[in-house]
């Protein structure tokens, strides 16, 4: 097998890292050593404001190196370079060379989690039960002691004080045009749209289950309206409404599962950032491998952290939503008072085997190969 195959191969599996609404604003070039990943800022936007939360998306990428680099028989050399990061240079160069394959302890769930990449998914069903005692939760919780930078939270317990936030922070997203209008540029409502653009989120996540019927039904007018130029502001008003009376949040059904985590960062630096993505992405195959259903819970986490460190002006008709978010959420989650939230997520045993016509399209010009001079 060519080194250029392999490097494809490797390629193909970073693309399916998770990004905010499927907005893939990573592109990676193949060359004779390695692979160039870069970040293109008009497809994250609000997505991913702040650079930071792309960092820690770099490190999930990063995880995904390593892991498919291993798959085949390579090790990784990742560098990253954040100094200075703009769209034409590289945001990290990964490098591989052959490896002997060790029989060490870490090998084994090395290899469980890199034939899970291409079947990680997000499962925003409801789901069947789940306990922390379950022995997944003991692997996920040796992941993080072993992950220098990022600490792992669970409850199992469901504190009003932190549904609500939640709801906030839902709530907040979708009163704020800007992050509003980014939202429903990611929102795809017909198949013939997903198989076109093969990104954003499909209209089967936006459903869910019935129960989420009225928020499905207030994003396909605001869809329609979009192409004619834009949301009416009529509609606009009436959105608190709609979401009030008839979107069913997902923390509702937070008891039908095992719990929520929480992953955090240790401080704010790229090094850290890095490591709480690494640590999220292995997570998150982690549970799909054990057959454990898995939904990012992204919103409050961005509020709280960009809020927390001071990157977001917030209009004034939403401050109200987040007074002593950080400290309720960290009465939530008992962590210490340096930390930073960065990752939320909900997990569960599944309904049912996962659909394989809800996965995730990927885009195909995320790869392109650099020609030799």
């Amino acid at each position: 097998m060519t080194t250029q195959k392999k490097l494809l191969r490797i390629a193909q599996a970073v693309i399916q890292t998770p990004t905010p609404s499927n907005c893939q604003p990573w592109k990676i070039v193949i060359d004779e050593c390695g692979l160039d990943i870069f970040h293109e800022s008009k497809r994250a936007k609000f997505a991913t404001l702040p650079d930071d939360l792309s960092v820690f998306g770099l490190g999930m990428i990063s995880a995904a190196l390593e892991l498919a680099g291993g798959k085949e028989g390579m090790q990784t050399q990742s560098t990253p370079f954040l100094e200075n990061r703009a769209d034409d240079t590289p945001w990290l160069r990964a490098e591989f060379s052959p490896t002997e394959l060790a029989e060490e302890p870490s090998s084994h769930i090395n290899d469980l989690l890199a034939s899970a990449i291409f079947q990680r998914h997000t499962d925003r069903r409801d789901y069947a039960g789940g306990s922390l005692a379950d022995s997944v939760f003991h692997e996920a919780a040796h992941e993080a002691e072993t992950t220098k930078g990022a600490n792992l939270y669970f409850i199992d317990q469901y504190p009003e004080d932190y549904l609500q936030l939640t709801h906030e922070a839902d709530l907040a997203f979708l009163e704020w045009p800007e992050l509003r209008r980014d939202f429903m540029k990611w929102a795809r409502f017909t198949d013939k749209e997903i198989a076109k653009t093969r990104d954003g989120d499909s209209w089967r996540d936006l459903l869910g289950e019935k129960k989420n019927l009225g928020y499905y039904l207030r994003l396909y007018v605001w869809g329609l309206t979009k192409k004619r130029g834009g949301v009416p502001g009529w509609l606009q008003k009436m959105a608190p409404k709609f979401v009030d009376k008839l979107y069913q949040l997902s923390p509702v059904s937070y008891n039908d599962g095992a719990g929520i985590g929480c992953i955090t960062t240790q401080s704010a630096s790229t090094e850290e950032l890095l490591a709480s993505g690494r640590l999220a992405m292995r997570i998150w195959l982690l549970f799909n491998a054990r057959n454990y259903a898995f939904q990012p819970l992204c919103n409050i986490t961005m509020f709280v952290y960009s809020q927390h460190r001071g990157f977001w002006n917030l209009p004034s008709h939403l401050t109200h939503h987040f007074v002593n978010a950080y400290s309720r959420m960290q009465s939530t989650f008992a962590f210490s008072e340096h930390e930073l939230p960065v990752f939320c997520f909900r997990t569960g045993m599944p309904i049912g085997e996962y659909p394989q016509n809800e996965r995730t399209l990927r885009r195909h010009d995320r790869i392109t190969q650099r020609q030799s001079d």
